[in-house]
């Protein structure tokens, strides 16, 4: 039985190896051209060959077969199934017996060789040893990381040594790379870019075959640090919010967030619920790898919140005159700020509005603030307005007080600076109810009037039972004594002028003690005189 042939398109790869001839002394032969063959998986496979016979036979059967036994007659591939459909006979009856393969996997790894029977019997041909064939895969050699800005080598291999008409092409995530190629079969990547992570794996130009697929790890420090906020919009009191920190980095970063350079968490999300104008403030988040760290950009949660702690103070006095008016500052704690509306007890309808007021009349009056998220409302304080009357009657009291206060203060020094520091003997002098008459003088002799006339004099001792007392206690011990004078002028004015005093209707009061006084007295007496009219 001769096998059938068929001619099919050359593939746009081939391999082929040459193998020793082998002849016998018949002149049947057949020439392998290569011996061995290393073809790269799912390619095809041209196993070249010839074989020799004298011209008077002639070919009954030709065939291939793989892994041949001696002594038994070896089966003919094309009737294979697992042949039948990849197998094509490119030779002919005349000298050419080569074929192609297809598709070859591992498992097509076997001895093949050439077969052909003559018409003559017993003369028949086995090519032994034949071409052996060994099927390879690729793979890509690469370390798993590489730090950012340093070069790494990848490599492409093969368990057996491909032609070296193979053209190698690579692949970073099952896209061809056309640049930065070193040598046939290994690619440079110089000053590795984080863009240069990726699935890489190899090929061999014109097949379709691609090895399988090596991570490359390009690690660097953290990089785009950023915080969001979830859910975003107006944040109010008691709502709850999550704060999102999106970092890129290899290996993943460790993330810490703070609060105005304060550590309040970890972990890529920070989460507060209930949340309170306490957590106001600027956040940022911290991500740290073994490479490096970086912080975000700040940003900032704005709590709202209803009005609280409102209260009403008054600038200067609650109490003001009739015509005059008061100020009252409203303060009050919200977000945003609150509106402020004033009212007085017992009405109604407000009376002002604004931070401050001023009020013009008597009464109770407090304030209201408000926004959008609530209101609150102070306690009332007192204001009172005065009329102009009791106005000057305040200030007239107030300046008789003074006065008074004033007089008291210089009759105090002056007593300090008249009593005599030290004192042998007690004296007391009682002068009262001393009145003096003069007469009136004409202008010529009023000049020469050098004398006091005295009359009405009346010396009383106020005291009596005290002085005699006191006078034993010590000697430093002084009676303060009163004296009234009075003094009159003489209206005759035709009198004549006058050297000497006048007295009349004098009497005299004086104690035993006061008398006794007296006798002893040498000097340093004196007289008090007040309240001269």
């Amino acid at each position: 039985m001769m096998m059938s042939f068929r001619t099919a398109p050359p593939l746009p790869l081939i391999f082929l190896l040459v193998i020793h001839n082998v002849f016998s002394k018949n002149g049947l032969g057949v020439n392998y051209r290569d011996s061995h063959i290393c073809a790269l998986k799912n390619s095809s496979v041209i196993m070249s060959c010839t074989y020799t016979y004298p011209t008077r036979y002639k070919i009954k059967k030709v065939f291939w077969t793989k892994n041949p036994v001696h002594g038994e007659e070896p089966p003919d591939l094309s009737d294979d199934p697992e042949y039948t459909q990849r197998l094509q006979y490119l030779g002919d009856e005349q000298n050419s017996c080569t074929i192609r393969l297809s598709h070859v996997t591992q498992k097509d790894e076997h001895m093949y060789c050439f077969r052909f029977i003559t018409d003559k019997r017993g003369e028949k041909w086995l090519g032994v040893p034949g071409v052996s064939l060994t099927v390879t895969d690729l793979q890509v050699e690469s370390p798993e990381t590489v730090t950012e800005g340093h070069n790494v080598r990848l490599t492409c291999k093969s368990s057996c040594t491909l032609t070296n008409e193979a053209t190698f092409i690579w692949y970073r995530n099952s896209q061809p790379l056309t640049e930065r190629r070193d040598r046939n079969n290994q690619l440079l990547l110089q000053s590795v870019r984080r863009e240069d992570a990726g699935r890489y794996s190899c090929g061999v130009q014109g097949h379709t075959y691609i090895s399988p697929a090596v991570q490359l790890d390009v690690t660097y420090p953290p990089k785009n640090v950023r915080v969001s906020i979830s859910p975003s919009g107006e944040i109010v009191e008691g709502d709850s919010v999550t704060l999102i920190c999106s970092s890129d980095s290899n290996p993943p970063a460790e993330i810490n967030w703070c609060k105005q350079g304060m550590i309040v968490g970890s972990g890529r999300n920070y989460s507060i619920s209930n949340i309170s104008s306490n957590h106001s403030g600027e956040y940022k988040c911290k991500s740290r790898n073994k490479h490096g760290e970086k912080y975000s950009d700040a940003v900032t949660l704005n709590i709202m919140y209803a009005p609280r702690n409102v209260s009403v103070f008054i600038n200067g006095s609650g109490e003001i005159v009739e015509g005059d008016s008061v100020t009252l500052i409203c303060s009050s704690d919200s977000n945003p700020p609150a509106e402020i509306i004033w009212f007085q007890e017992n009405q109604s309808s407000s009376v002002g509005s604004g931070q401050s007021f001023s009020a013009l009349q008597s009464g109770r009056f407090y304030c209201e603030a408000h926004n959008q998220h609530g209101s609150q409302r102070s306690d009332a304080v007192t204001v009172t307005v005065h009329g102009r009357k009791f106005l000057y009657a305040v200030g007239g009291v107030t300046g008789g007080l003074g006065v008074l206060i004033f007089i008291f203060i210089i009759v105090l020094l002056m007593r300090k600076k008249q009593r005599p520091t030290h004192t042998t003997q007690k004296q007391d002098y009682l002068y009262a109810n001393v009145s003096a008459h003069n007469g009136s003088l004409s202008e010529s002799d009023a000049t020469n009037q050098n004398d006091a006339l005295y009359s009405l004099i009346t010396l009383s001792n106020f005291s009596h039972n005290q002085t005699e007392e006191k006078a034993s206690d010590s000697e430093d011990t002084e009676e303060v004594q009163y004296v009234t004078v009075l003094y009159h002028r003489n209206n005759e004015m035709n009198q004549p002028e006058e050297n000497e005093s006048q007295y009349d209707n004098i009497r005299k009061y004086q104690t035993d003690a006061a008398r006794r006084s007296t006798d002893q007295m040498v000097e340093d007496q004196s007289v008090i005189y007040s309240a001269v009219k």
